[in-house]
């Protein structure tokens, strides 16, 4: 018997959860796993490698057995490049100018359209982003990170 898709979007949406968490659970095999109550740095990617796996035969399972067919229409290219572009801008700027700089180009290239409409709301939406990495990261776990450039101060 041979299985057709019927919704091609949780199908493809499957298929690339199920190789993403390929990939997180075979690289993360290369740590030590440790216990439940001593995790080794292995410990969360596998169990989160597991989590992508079973989340992605679901998705396919479910586009293999939908009621209505779906298809895939064209990709919108330019969004895709500026998320893209904003999460490669993070990382380029995390290290030298520090969480600030990194967050708001993140927000502002990940937004460009929204920017162009209601810039009022993309600035509310980069400045929550900012002091909920900040809470987070600076003083909730205190990773050394710099906030702004310390050439700033």
């Amino acid at each position: 018997m041979r299985a057709h898709i019927r919704d091609a979007r949780a199908f493809w949406a499957g298929v690339i959860f199920l190789a993403f968490g390929s990939f997180v659970v075979v690289h993360a095999h290369a740590y030590s796993m440790g216990t439940a109550t001593q995790m080794g740095p292995g410990y969360f990617p596998t169990l989160l490698g597991i989590v992508l796996l079973a989340l992605g035969a679901i998705s396919a399972w479910r586009g293999v057995r939908a009621g209505r067919r779906t298809i895939i229409g064209a990709w919108p290219l330019t969004p895709l490049l500026f998320v893209l572009a904003g999460v490669l801008a993070f990382a380029a700027l995390i290290t030298d100018w520090g969480l600030g700089p990194a967050v708001i180009a993140l927000v502002l290239l990940g937004c460009h359209e929204r920017l162009l409409r209601r810039p009022l709301e993309v600035a509310v939406i980069g400045a929550a982003l900012l002091a909920m990495a900040t809470g987070i990261f600076i003083y909730g776990i205190q990773l050394p990170i710099d906030l702004w450039p310390s050439s700033l101060w």
